[in-house]
């Protein structure tokens, strides 16, 4: 790679973390082209960035940014995921490992936390926002639709 597209790759890394919520590091030692194409799949609508890139150009474009800590985890070939949603990209993530026990999740930060293994993979038991939105609004319809059915009820014993 020459010193021009190093720079580009760089400054293409640092506008992505400005606009992430979290980044995962992995390591991929193991998987084939496809398994690593359906990871890559997977975590295209959730994450800005996913890619295999040199350790010293990712700590590089980490330097100066809340994701600074990450680069401490960047020890052996590694591939990061910058994420739009992490929560979601922890679900992802954790699946795919239980499924391919050739990829290691190192770890990474969401929001001021910075995760181990073992954090991403209790991240990843959590429910997502649609999830928890969707229980609020059932909690919130139930004692309506009760009232309702028991008031039908009542009419219909009556007549």
């Amino acid at each position: 790679m020459r010193r021009e597209e190093k720079s580009d790759l760089i400054s293409a890394l640092q506008s992505s973390l400005k606009e992430a919520n979290g980044v995962f590091i992995i390591e991929n030692h193991g998987l084939t082209v496809q398994e690593m194409e359906s990871l890559r799949n997977d975590l295209r609508p959730l994450v800005s960035v996913f890619k295999v890139v040199k350790n010293r150009l990712m700590k590089l474009a980490l330097k100066g940014t809340d994701f600074e800590p990450v680069s401490d985890m960047m020890k052996r070939p590694t591939a990061v995921a910058v994420a739009t949603d992490a929560l979601a990209v922890t679900k992802v993530l954790a699946k795919f490992a239980d499924a391919h026990p050739n990829l290691t999740i190192i770890g990474g930060k969401m929001d001021a936390d910075v995760l181990d293994t073992d954090g991403v993979v209790q991240l990843s038991k959590l429910p997502s926002l649609l999830e928890i939105r969707g229980t609020i609004a059932r909690i919130l319809v139930e004692p309506g639709s009760r009232l309702a059915r028991v008031s039908a009820e009542y009419g219909k014993k009556n007549q």
